[in-house]
């Protein structure tokens, strides 16, 4: 496993999301829960209801058929950035995890949203049963299928990101097209990732 930070974006088109919620969902300790888990009615979930929708099918329908699935998605899409390979022009094209959260927030521009900074323990295999590790679906050395949206350098998180693994959290202002930071909140209850490396101190 290794740690990985990310930057989720989550629109606050029509009232989905104020930046009042967005501080709360840290401070609360919330945290950022997947929709399945929000649209479970009374918000409590089994483990046997975790195992039965962390499959590969609900994964590839979570990237793919977003549309129709994300109501229901037990997977949490946060970007981390992708490396594009132009083999033609012999260059590479770096995508950054900020330019895709800020689409995802502000639909392009449009609109306000907030962009969550924080950190997931990702696996390196394939490991979509297990629900403490997130998937690297950006890396075509680990999904190997062709995907129009990898360029998007999605992790996948799976149910739940707990808010001490959230650092801070900004909120965006879009308008024509045009993306402004109006404002950003530090976690007081953020927890680094100091204490799962593989570095200990001497005594």
């Amino acid at each position: 496993m290794y740690i990985q930070w990310f930057a989720k974006g989550i629109s606050g088109d029509a009232g989905a999301l104020d930046w009042a919620t967005a501080k709360n969902l840290i401070t609360d300790a919330r945290g950022i829960q997947s929709n399945w888990w929000r649209n479970i009615p009374g918000g409590k979930i089994t483990p046997t209801q975790v195992d039965a929708v962390l499959t590969d099918g609900n994964l590839d329908r979570h990237v793919h058929d977003y549309a129709n699935f994300g109501p229901h998605t037990p997977f949490i899409s946060v970007a981390a950035g992708c490396v594009e390979r132009d083999t033609l022009l012999s260059q590479n094209h770096i995508y950054s995890a900020l330019t895709t959260a800020l689409d995802f927030a502000t639909d392009a521009g449009r609109h306000p949203g907030a962009i969550f900074y924080g950190w997931v323990l990702v696996a390196l295999n394939p490991a979509v049963p297990l629900s403490a590790v997130a998937e690297e679906i950006r890396d075509l050395n680990v999904y190997h299928r062709w995907s129009p949206f990898q360029l998007e350098g999605e992790i996948t998180a799976k149910i739940h990101i707990p808010s001490n693994q959230i650092e801070h959290v900004e909120w965006w202002d879009g308008h024509s097209g045009q993306t402004t930071l109006i404002d950003s909140f530090p976690n007081p209850g953020f927890v680094k990732p100091t204490p799962i490396t593989n570095i200990r101190e001497l005594f």
